[in-house]
């Protein structure tokens, strides 16, 4: 399907409208800035004026974001779709990703993923002090230089051992004549590189840090990759080698793994010691995600450890995403159970996890933004042009949303979804293609497993929380793009996440609104 043009009278309507909307918006914050009313008076009207949709202690939690604002630090690098880990002391370890907004959805001879875009550097981020060191990743050798550039690795850190793993990737060529995903698997030890990033080391001492194999059966991207019981977990994903083209052509070639991927390896080296793949052949295709939100999680049913793949895209031959879940707690065939279905934030999104093992019984996932295929809150401004988006029935697939909502499940197998009252801070759309960074000091002082979900019931009533950080991430203008492939930028700001263990109001996403039709031609495979 082609764009429609943007008529001359739609635009000088939007023009009028997003001044009115703009003024409207003005006024509200002058307005309450001149009352001068204290912060906790300020606090007391904001519950009294709850819409009314809302449900008081819909949560057992409450759970706040707050930008950090440094001064006399570095400007931070705009990245996402990063891979990352924390050190000891809380310092970020950022390896690949982008500098890109959302890619474009262009034709040949557009290159839709800029090659100069692509993040070069290690970065080592403080996000207490808003500085970093960097490290330029062009002066390792090849093998090496290619895959830590690339966007979308799937990447885990196994904390016992304190090793980061890197594996596949979507990225370009050592020489940018072409893209395609990398087959490589990269190791490295957390504290070591970030000592090294941080004390300007030679490139000599920071190679000899890294250990590289290659196996086809690495070359994914999109997916992502756990440790449980010593085994190694390659969950979904695609294999996509060529230029990205959103329109179709026989200038690259794409394919969903729809396995989940088992292995482990021999020790001392990154070769393959035992392989297996779990399939799924049902006539939905429930394996064929990719880019969604895939987490360590608690089973609530039996409070142990198990992986989650919440969302994703696409269902085959059509812009449809995936809203029920699939659970992974061995080999053996994992759980789809389409009894869960939620309406928010299916493609990868910071997601922050609670379980209440005394009270609910219930594990809580919370979305931070990012597209979705159901949407709450918009400004006067970004509806007028989400509206006049679809009323020109372009193919743009999902918006960008500024929601925050929780989906849950009981140990009962019941589940239940809300909204936040309050969206992400500024009403930004914001949030796409990050994770979440979590508070590695949590499991040592008792208010998360090891897998970093949180223990609401070892938190005392009213206690406070720092759960972790989120960082950069795709920023949109509006949720569906004015202009095509305009619009969208990369954020460099870091929020902090705190968790009290106090109920919050919450709206039933019964009450979201559906952004598109799942039985739209597909426009991207």
């Amino acid at each position: 399907m082609k764009y429609l043009p943007v008529k001359k009278w739609h635009f000088f309507i939007f023009i009028a409208a997003l001044a009115l909307a703009a003024c409207n918006d003005t006024n509200k914050n002058v307005n309450d800035n001149d009352t001068g009313k204290t912060q906790a008076a300020v606090k007391k009207n904001a519950l009294a004026a709850l819409p009314p949709n809302a449900q008081d202690s819909a949560l057992p939690f409450t759970m706040d974001f707050e930008e950090m604002n440094y001064t006399g630090g570095d400007t931070l690098p705009h990245l996402q779709s990063y891979s990352c880990a924390v050190s000891q002391k809380g310092l970020l370890l950022i390896i690949g990703g982008r500098r890109q907004g959302l890619h474009t959805f262009q034709s040949a001879p557009e290159n839709n993923f800029i090659a100069d875009s692509s993040n070069n550097f290690i970065f080592v981020i403080d996000p207490q002090a808003g500085t970093y060191k960097s490290f330029d990743v062009n002066l390792l050798d090849t093998i090496l230089s290619a895959p830590l550039q690339s966007t979308n690795q799937q990447y885990y850190h196994d904390e016992s051992t304190d090793m980061l793993y890197l594996i596949g990737g979507y990225g370009w060529n050592a020489n940018k004549s072409n893209m395609r995903t990398f087959n490589t698997i990269i190791r490295v030890k957390v504290e070591d590189l970030v000592q090294a990033v941080s004390s300007g080391a030679s490139v000599a001492q920071i190679r000899a840090l890294f250990n590289v194999a290659q196996d086809d059966r690495f070359a994914v991207t999109g997916g992502d990759v756990f440790k449980l019981n010593n085994v190694f977990y390659l969950v979904f994903g695609q294999r996509f080698d060529g230029q990205y083209r959103a329109f179709g052509g026989n200038t690259f070639s794409q394919k969903y793994t729809e396995q989940v991927r088992t292995f482990t390896l021999s020790p001392g080296n990154l070769k393959i010691l035992s392989y297996g793949a779990a399939t799924n052949t049902s006539a939905d295709h429930p394996f064929h995600r990719r880019d969604g939100n895939i987490v360590p999680d608690i089973d609530p049913a039996t409070g142990m450890e198990r992986i989650t793949s919440f969302g994703g895209v696409f269902k085959p031959g059509i812009i449809a995403p995936y809203t029920y879940p699939v659970y992974i707690t061995s080999p053996s065939t994992p759980v789809v159970d389409t009894s869960g279905q939620q309406k928010f934030s299916q493609y990868s999104c910071p997601v922050i996890s609670v379980y209440d093992s005394a009270a609910t019984k219930t594990v809580y996932h919370t979305f931070f933004g990012g597209i979705g295929h159901y949407y709450y809150a918009q400004t006067d401004s970004q509806k007028i042009v989400y509206d006049l988006a679809t009323q020109q029935g372009r193919n743009d697939g999902f918006p960008f949303v500024e929601d925050i909502s929780t989906f849950q499940q009981s140990a009962d197998g019941t589940y239940k979804e809300f909204i936040h009252v309050n969206p992400i801070p500024g009403n930004r759309l914001l949030g796409g293609s990050i994770p979440f960074l979590p508070n590695r000091s949590l499991p040592a002082q008792g208010y998360a497993y090891d897998n970093s979900v949180i223990k609401l019931s070892a938190l005392p009533p009213n206690t406070r929380i720092l759960a972790g950080y989120i960082y950069g991430g795709i920023e949109a203008q509006n949720p569906l793009p004015f202009i095509p492939n305009t619009g969208t930028f990369v954020s460099n700001s870091v929020f902090a996440v705190y968790v009290t263990n106090t109920p919050s109001a919450a709206i039933p996403a019964s009450y979201a609104h559906e952004s598109v039709k799942s039985d739209t031609a597909l426009h991207r495979k």
